[in-house]
């Protein structure tokens, strides 16, 4: 389990990202038009994007905020609030930590007309899921005594780590003055991933027992893991083993002049995680243990003491998860977008959004409303209404593009006053360069 905490720690500090582009979808910038929808043509004739600093797109959501998490005491300590935390949890909150930073791009048009845009590029992709059900954290705060006679099951909390690097060759094409194509193909590389196949947690305490709250513990779980020879020495790692494929698909198109109708679904594709990486650790079917309860002697404390330490040790024995090793495989969460963006005139554009986004509990949907304000030729303001699964964001944001240079830098919860009440933040920056420009 450290090797998890471990894995989960290094992601977070390498970079938090995911395809968050909602406030930037329709913005000058073109490296996030082209990281979200494939189809995406720019107006210059080349574009290269700076080495590691193209596209960096930090992203956070979880559940509950840090007021709903503490609490003050009256000596002004903070403490942690789990009536709070459990009544803020639902059964498909997720935390999410998800990120892809570009390392480099490189994109030129060529054909007669100008009409093909082929470009390539490197980054390296993060997808962290935890979830935890509030059942769990409400049974382990109150106690078993408060659940009596009760078979209380949890199968809903699961882990998933994916960490990989993508290789992506794609294509723009302009079919007509109104329609654009798009495909972008990836060769991807798994460098780590924890992959949690199965987790089944029971418990029942008998009141009716004798002695009485005789409790049985039940535990069944399987959890895969893949690049741990990163962190530990006695593991094999070699990422060239983990091998995958994806492509994403886009589309452009003009009715009028002024209005724009785009569709991008991408991510579609899967990683294979080779054996010689793998190490799994699982208890090999469902396990159970029967806890008789304590039982009061004249020895009193040291008495009690030896009985704890006794269930400890069996417990530890009974369920002491297996390792063993295989290959599997694991899909990427895709993302699918709509969109349409109206000119009002040559200053001011509005838009709609709407992006989906898969999960291991289902598929998590935002909608965003959108404008776009050109102040001068090289500087573009920008800002939005996002609502995430009822959550309300305002995003803002601007994108500088003196000469052949472009820089943009967007925030997507500009809403939240003070950070303790935010329940998802993300922000994007990036630095690449356009020549050629029409």
């Amino acid at each position: 389990m450290k090797k998890y905490f471990i894995v989960l720690a290094s992601v977070i500090f390498a970079g938090l990202n995911a395809q968050n582009i909602h406030t930037g979808y329709y913005s000058n910038a073109f490296i996030l038009q082209s990281a979200s929808n494939p189809a995406a043509f720019p107006e210059a004739n080349t574009v290269v994007g700076f080495p590691g600093l193209s596209n960096l797109n930090y992203g956070l959501q979880w559940p509950f905020s840090l007021n709903e998490a503490f609490q003050k005491g009256l000596d002004d300590s903070l403490r942690i609030n789990l009536p709070s935390i459990i009544s803020n949890m639902g059964k498909k909150d997720v935390l999410h930590l998800d990120a892809r930073h570009q390392l480099f791009h490189l994109g030129f048009k060529f054909g007669e007309n100008k009409s093909v845009f082929a470009y390539f590029g490197d980054e390296v992709v993060t997808d962290v899921s935890l979830r935890v059900s509030s059942d769990l954290v409400d049974y382990l705060s109150r106690g078993n005594a408060h659940f009596l006679n009760r078979q209380m099951n949890f199968d809903d909390e699961r882990l998933e780590v994916s960490v990989y690097h993508s290789f992506y060759v794609g294509t723009a094409v302009e079919v007509t003055e109104k329609l654009n194509l798009g495909l972008r193909l990836k060769a991807l590389t798994g460098i780590a991933n924890v992959h949690t196949e199965k987790l089944h947690l029971g418990f029942y305490t008998d009141l009716t027992s004798v002695p009485v709250y005789e409790t049985t513990l039940q535990a069944d779980m399987l959890i895969q893991t893949s690049g741990m020879g990163m962190i530990s020495d006695s593991l094999d790692f070699n990422p060239t083993l983990n091998s995958g494929f994806a492509f994403d698909i886009g589309a452009t198109y003009k009715p009028i002049k002024e209005l724009e109708i785009s569709f991008a679904l991408n991510d579609i594709g899967r990683i294979d995680w080779a054996e010689e990486n793998n190490e799994h650790h699982t208890t090999d079917g469902q396990v159970e243990y029967v806890i008789d309860g304590l039982t009061q002697s004249s020895s009193g404390a040291e008495d009690l003491e030896a009985q704890m330490e006794e269930i400890s040790d069996s417990l530890s024995t009974t369920f002491e998860l297996i390792k063993s090793t295989g290959a599997y495989s694991t899909k990427l969460h895709s993302n699918l977008f709509l969109g349409a963006e109206y000119e009002l005139s040559e200053k001011h554009r509005v838009s709609l959004l709407f992006h989906s986004r898969e999960g291991f509990v289902g598929r998590f949907n935002i909608y965003s409303l959108g404008y776009q304000f050109q102040i001068a030729e090289s500087f573009q303001l920008l800002t939005s209404y996002q609502n995430f699964s009822g959550i309300s964001n305002i995003g803002a944001g601007f994108v500088w593009s003196p000469g052949p240079l472009q820089f943009h830098l967007i925030f997507d919860n500009m809403l939240v006053a003070d950070v303790f009440d935010a329940k998802n933040l993300s922000v994007q920056m990036g630095l690449s360069f356009h020549f050629g420009k029409e």
